[in-house]
């Protein structure tokens, strides 16, 4: 039995549940990593060494774990085989590449950089390295995604001629959002709702169907604003924090075009403040012979578990039938860690086609600023 993998964690808050911010690496990667007999955390690197000796001992981590304060430091220390950058996007460029630098295999969060250029910096030099990388977009390893690409794969629906899906952006009520995640809501900060919550299904979107075409025509978009005054909460109690703040970010994305398959295309991501039901994320694939159709609960793509969505494939001559998605969860995961979860295991395992590495998180930042352009933002 091969020794276990040894991971740093930058960015573990000492938060437990509800929208707190910097929450994702206690909920999302630790319970995981922690549990499976195949990773062991040797690390930890928060924004001062004393920070992380908070966090190693609020989770009561081993003694052995040591403390950084800066990933500079952390990327010398040969008891780390790969470290997981889990903070503001903001940050993913200055945290990472000192550990490419040393040579350090990475997991970074989605999105891989704040803009294309650092994007493109960090999948330059991990290529330079030599090192193996993963980017958090982690619904391509999720057991709906898989499910519909092979579908789509196998021919049982034809040729895809056209797809459309719809996303309400659930989650918060209209009117309201979290304390210390203003980024979310600045459209310049590479961190908001067209890279995040639409960012997230464009990725498996790509991964699924291909690229958009090239040329004139191929892709239009418009991005718009319709909701720009926010009360801010807090995360945990929802309660009234008495600030308000001015949303520059998109909570309306149209996204309308053709593939280089030939297929056609009809993204709409919107804000509804009386949604009759409780809908989450709608897809739609449909071919020549048949269609493929998904339907998930109010809860971010990306974080869907499979009781949460229902898949279903109607061909032809015959009647509807519901797909059976994956129903196993990996040790320790649960909610919305699930799907991360899983991503560790695909990159362990060498499954390519179920993580994306950041060559393929380029191409997908490359389409997000392509939207940007043509909607003239």
């Amino acid at each position: 039995m091969s020794p276990p993998i040894r991971v740093a964690i930058i960015g573990l808050g000492r938060a437990t549940g509800g929208f707190v911010p910097g929450a994702w690496g206690s909920q999302a990667h630790l319970p995981f990593l922690s549990a499976s007999p195949d990773f062991e955390v040797t690390a930890i690197c928060n924004s001062t060494a004393a920070s992380a000796q908070e966090s190693i001992d609020y989770w009561k981590l081993p003694p052995t774990v040591k403390a950084y304060g800066s990933s500079s430091d952390l990327a010398q220390d040969p008891n780390v085989d790969i470290a997981v950058v889990s903070v503001n996007v903001g940050k993913h460029y200055i945290l990472t590449k000192p550990l490419l630098e040393a040579g350090k295999d990475v997991f970074v969060e989605w999105p891989l950089g704040a803009t294309l250029a650092e994007s493109k910096a960090l999948a330059a030099l991990a290529n330079d390295k030599g090192v193996k990388t993963v980017v958090g977009a982690q619904s391509r390893a999720s057991p709906y995604v898989k499910a519909i690409r092979d579908i789509v794969a196998s021919g049982e629906i034809g040729d895809v001629v056209s797809t459309t899906a719809s996303d309400p952006f659930a989650g918060l009520p209209i009117g309201v959002w979290i304390d210390g995640a203003d980024y979310y809501l600045d459209r310049n900060s590479g961190g908001n709702s067209l890279t995040i919550s639409f960012g997230h299904f464009l990725d498996a979107f790509l991964h699924v169907l291909g690229p958009f075409a090239e040329g004139q025509g191929a892709l239009s978009s418009i991005l718009n604003t319709k909701f720009p005054n926010l009360a801010i909460v807090d995360g945990n109690t929802f309660a009234p924090t008495g600030r308000t703040v001015t949303r520059t970010s998109a909570d309306h994305i149209l996204v309308q075009g053709r593939l280089a398959s030939g297929a056609l295309v009809n993204l709409n991501w919107h804000t509804v403040p009386q949604p009759f039901t409780a809908e989450g994320t709608s897809w739609t694939i449909t071919g020549t012979k048949g269609t493929i159709e998904l339907k998930g609960q109010p809860v971010g793509w990306q974080m869907l578990t499979h009781d949460q969505v229902v898949v279903r494939v109607k061909i032809e001559g015959k009647e509807a039938r519901e797909v059976e998605l994956d129903s196993k969860v990996e040790v320790g995961s649960g909610g919305p860690g699930q799907n991360t979860a899983k991503t560790w295991e695909a990159w362990r395992k060498g499954e390519e086609s179920n993580f994306p590495d950041f060559v393929k998180a380029v191409e997908t930042h490359e389409v997000l600023e392509r939207i940007k352009k043509v909607a003239g933002w």
